[in-house]
């Protein structure tokens, strides 16, 4: 398999080569033609604007993993995004030059009569779809071909910037590895890597470290042959506590790693960089909850706003307004923050990962500053929010 981090290209550092990386442009003037975008929708000299946004199309999902990072949720119980909430994210998405949106969930694939029109509106507002992520619940026979059918007429190889990507995810998920083999099959076979990039997310046990990735190669190789190595990336994770899901089975990942020295080795995510992801980022959960990172565990004070009720623009904004997603974004990561917050709490306090300590320093930073904790961004009853859109809808008319 392809290790994740290969290849990648940030804007300003060096050529970039087109088709090469997990998330390969498709071009090498990709960011000359990303900051023209940007400046022809106005957002030419803001420091924060997402190259990508990772859209939660729906919180349903057919399979229940105990450390889900997503907080998805059961067939019967969870939501999916409306007709009107996809109008109204490709508006949004077009009016601000948003170059690209990875889809996800849920399980993508449990809403497909709304994943597919998606798809449709977001290519033909020149939009990219750099990633569909999925468990693989569309990989039986009689169902796997037809939906990559469904995906070409949809328009998803027709991206302009980038290859797009589908992701598999093998952690805990239950679909049998036969459905997952046959989508890589017939990715890799029918499509080359200039049309289409395929993935595995192995996320492994923390406390076993396994991946089921070996398990998924087995299975391959019994059916087709030879796994196809040169075509396939990987992801390999440990799980993520989620603490938006209150039933979830928490994962104990105490830390024994200071925050001094996360944010010592901390990436700079707000450079707009292609290959390992594509960055900046954003997240924006199927109730509109827009956050200036799509770490599955983003910290609730990089939350900005709903897209439903405030605009992208004004979400976008805000997050330019932010001390703390500044002095972040300015200092090429965490490490951003040194002199910001105490030397003697980074020294001395310890956490699990780099996310974590983005938490831990965000809250202390507004403690030190004066500044009120941060608080969930508020939840709009569904009701409520579809009598707003409908009422926009109506008003524009």
């Amino acid at each position: 398999m392809i290790k994740e981090g290969q290849y990648t290209f940030i804007a300003g550092r060096g050529e970039v080569r087109p088709f090469l990386g997990k998330y390969a442009a498709k071009r090498a003037d990709v960011f000359e033609v990303i900051e023209r975008r940007f400046a022809a929708a106005g957002l030419g000299g803001m420091r924060y604007r997402p190259l990508r946004l990772e859209l939660e199309i729906t919180t349903k999902c057919n399979d229940n993993c105990r450390s889900c990072g997503m907080g998805a949720l059961p067939l019967a119980s969870g939501i999916t995004m409306s007709p009107e909430q996809r109008a109204r994210l490709v508006d949004e998405f077009d009016a601000v030059g948003l170059p690209s949106a990875a889809v996800t969930g849920g399980e993508p694939f449990v809403a497909v009569h709304a994943l597919i029109p998606l798809i449709k509106a977001l290519t033909g507002r020149g939009i990219d779809i750099s990633k569909l992520t999925t468990n693989g619940v569309w990989g039986a026979r009689r169902r796997c071909e037809r939906t990559f059918d469904k995906l070409e007429k949809a328009g998803l190889f027709d991206n302009r910037l980038f290859v797009p990507l589908i992701m598999l995810s093998v952690g805990e998920q239950t679909m049998p590895l036969e459905w997952v083999a046959r989508i890589l099959h017939h990715a890799v076979t029918r499509y080359s890597d200039r049309e289409l990039n395929v993935a595995v997310s192995s996320l492994a046990d923390p406390a076993s470290r396994e991946h089921r990735v070996y398990q998924l190669m087995a299975v391959y190789e019994k059916t087709y042959g030879d796994f196809p190595h040169d075509r396939v990336h990987s992801t390999m994770r440990v799980y993520l506590d989620n603490e938006r899901l209150p039933d979830q089975n928490k994962v104990h990942r105490p830390g024994h790693t200071s925050v001094k020295r996360w944010m010592d080795r901390c990436f700079d995510c707000f450079a707009p960089t292609v290959g390992t992801y594509i960055l900046p980022s954003g997240l924006i959960k199927q109730d509109g909850r827009v956050y200036a990172c799509a770490s599955f565990d983003v910290p609730e004070s990089l939350g900005f706003g709903n897209i439903f009720t405030d605009g992208l623009r004004t979400i976008v904004e805000r997050a330019n307004d932010d001390t703390y997603l500044r002095l972040v974004a300015d200092g090429g990561g965490l490490k951003g923050l040194h002199g910001a917050v105490p030397d003697e709490f980074t020294q001395t306090t310890a956490c699990g990962g780099f996310c974590a300590s983005c938490g831990l320093l965000s809250n202390k930073f507004r403690e030190v500053n004066g500044l009120p904790a941060p608080m969930p961004l508020p939840v709009i009853p569904e009701q409520q929010l579809m009598t707003r859109l409908r009422g926009a809808t109506t008003a524009g008319q």
